[in-house]
């Protein structure tokens, strides 16, 4: 990374700041329509990054993992959530959770269509022999983006990266987003254990992924990888199509 030019680290900058801040409003947003105001009267109904990052989770964590050559990771400041506000408990907390995933999902999307008209306007250079047919015999790529176009690069760095934060936000391990449909699922009784894990979930997160990053963490690059291949394939069929 340290190789990108300035104008490639910039975009990459501003694609994380506003993929992290959609993330987190979406949580605070979903909060406040289900009735609960907290996250709204502390202002993190906003893509304001200053709103949602945390000196540990959003710096010092991936920093340090990098540092250790680990699988880096890392999140914004959690947004606070007062379940007393909602009408159905676990219900809404699930769906207050899920939200999150689900706009970056829709981020991903979004970056993958101003790509699709990119390419159809023909902004970007033809650069790769078109796998899907002699009609168009180049097209360019967003699983191989041409290094001398930063917006190609950001566009894919955007669609690639808000996949893999729905994925991985979506693992059922407590605090991660994922954790919160397991405990919606859960009979009543065996609920508020299930929630209480929350207190130890940064420290089960971090073993499940750099501790132990044998099997599990195989599995979870795996599902990422092959949830953006699947996808980034299915795009450039649909930008060739337009081409």
């Amino acid at each position: 990374m340290s190789d990108l030019p300035p104008s490639f680290l910039a975009g990459l900058i501003v694609v994380l700041l506003l993929s992290l801040s959609w993330h987190e409003a979406a949580h605070a947003w979903v909060a406040d329509r289900l009735g609960d105001p907290t996250a709204r009267d502390l202002g993190r109904v906003t893509l304001n990054p200053l709103k949602h990052m945390d000196l540990f989770l959003s710096v010092l964590l991936p920093l340090m993992l990098l540092l250790a050559n680990a699988p880096v990771f890392g999140g914004g400041k959690p947004v606070p959530i007062d379940v007393r506000n909602f009408r159905h408990k676990a219900r809404d907390f699930m769906l207050v959770a899920v939200a999150g995933p689900f706009s970056n999902l829709i981020l991903a999307a979004c970056f993958g269509l101003l790509y699709v008209l990119c390419v159809a306007l023909g902004m970007f250079q033809d650069s790769i022999p078109n796998p899907y047919g002699p009609a168009t015999p180049h097209l360019p790529s967003i699983i191989f983006p041409e290094e001398r176009i930063p917006s190609r690069f950001w566009l894919q760095t955007g669609m690639q990266l808000n996949i893999f934060l729905a994925i991985f936000n979506l693992f059922p391990f407590p605090p991660l987003d994922g954790s919160r449909i397991v405990g919606w699922l859960l009979p009543r009784p065996l609920q508020p254990a299930w929630y209480r894990l929350d207190r130890v979930g940064l420290l089960i997160v971090l073993v499940l992924v750099v501790f132990l990053p044998g099997r599990i963490m195989h599995y979870i690059q795996v599902v990422m990888v092959s949830a953006w291949i699947h996808v980034a394939d299915a795009v450039d069929l649909l930008a060739a199509a337009v081409a």
